[in-house]
């Protein structure tokens, strides 16, 4: 078996004193991280925004976290992120991971300054030229923004804009079994086809499902363990964080 952690949406800002909505990210991506390592888990995957401000500071903070894991990390850009800045000062932003019998394939969703997703006609190539190569028998996507509604109004307006195309290039490849991404700060799961569709809560503010606009919820913070077996089944589920004092500011109506 192989042991994946996903850890989405840290939104660290450049400064220490930085919040969100009332929380201090530093202190909470910190937290979550702590549990993290009690994991033994053989791969990280970090799915976006690990930014709040595209700052290098903020990533010289967040790469400081993975110092001394023993696991393997790998992540992907989301709306918060800048590429250059992160790679200048971290490991480089890596398309696919070869774990055996398991391909990892990593997308770029972001739109620069924009909360909405797409992945545009580059990273639908991407895809398309790493599942045709592919000798896996098994698959996993990976990305920041959900392609699918998740009946929140206000987040779906921020999908995945071109989901139509990026299904009908999986839907040719039965060996996807799993897209995992981040952006919505909360759990999902669903199913197209017969493969499974899975979201995960931030490690700092949740937002609350089911949702018109913009709300926030009073769940832990979390991450999500996703255990590959040799026979294309996975397992996943989430572990929640709980941190005392928060700082949730509950009526917050939005961000930046």
């Amino acid at each position: 078996m192989i042991k994946l952690i996903q850890v989405t949406d840290p939104h660290i800002g450049a400064s220490p004193d930085y919040k969100l909505a009332g929380v201090d990210t530093r202190r909470t991506f910190h937290e979550v991280m702590q549990q993290v390592r009690t994991e033994e888990a053989d791969i990280l995957l970090m799915t976006g925004d690990n930014a709040a401000d595209y700052s290098v500071e903020a990533y010289e903070y967040f790469f400081a976290e993975m110092d001394g894991f023993s696991q393997s990390h790998y992540w992907v850009p989301g709306n918060h992120d800048n590429v250059p800045a992160a790679e200048s000062v971290g490991k480089a932003f890596q398309r696919t991971l070869d774990l055996g019998d398991w391909l990892i394939v990593m997308l770029d969703s972001s739109i620069p300054r924009s909360p909405k997703g797409n992945l545009g006609e580059h990273e639908l190539e991407v895809l398309q030229q790493s599942l045709e190569q592919s000798t896996h028998d098994n698959i996993l996507v990976v990305l920041h923004h959900h392609p699918v509604d998740i009946n929140c109004a206000w987040l779906d307006t921020q999908r995945v804009a071109d989901a139509d195309q990026f299904f009908a290039i999986i839907d040719k490849f039965p060996q996807v079994k799993g897209i995992f991404w981040g952006h919505i700060h909360q759990e999902f799961n669903s199913q197209h086809g017969e493969v499974k569709l899975h979201s995960c809560p931030s490690t700092c503010i949740q937002f609350l499902p089911n949702s018109d606009d913009f709300a926030l919820d009073t769940l832990a913070p979390g991450y999500r363990v996703i255990e590959l077996h040799d026979d294309g089944v996975f397992n996943t589920y989430i572990r929640r964080v709980e941190i005392a004092n928060m700082g949730v500011d509950i009526n917050c109506l939005g961000y930046e």
